[in-house]
């Protein structure tokens, strides 16, 4: 699914108030197994949305306004943005920050939901 669809259906069925403006759409990077997403660091002065797509589901995670205010994450300066790599690999470090020099953070308490689509 698409971030736009994947917003309309979290609105739909749960009531969510995600946006384009609030939410960040990851799918599992070609060349290993995480989700890849680069957060501009204003977006964290409100609840920030993370959608992690894979094929056949996807999971919601929501992180609380100024969630990272406590967490060292790393910045892209040339994008002044919250750098994440979160794990996808389910056998080692499942929905934690594997970025190199990363925090190793565990998002597995921010998930909401996870929603299972059938082809």
């Amino acid at each position: 699914m698409r971030k736009n669809q994947l917003i309309g259906f979290v609105n739909h069925n749960y009531n969510g108030l995600l946006s384009a403006a609030n939410t960040s759409f990851g799918s599992i990077n070609k060349s290993k197994e995480v989700w890849w997403l680069n957060i501009p660091v204003h977006k964290f002065n409100d609840d920030v949305h993370l959608l992690l797509n894979v094929s056949n589901y996807s999971i919601w995670l929501c992180l609380p306004k100024g969630f990272a205010k406590g967490v060292p994450f790393k910045i892209r300066e040339d994008k002044n943005a919250v750098d994440l790599e979160i794990s996808a690999d389910k056998s080692i470090q499942y929905l934690k920050d594997v970025k190199s020099g990363g925090t190793g953070f565990d998002f597995k308490p921010y998930v909401k939901e996870k929603f299972k689509f059938i082809d």
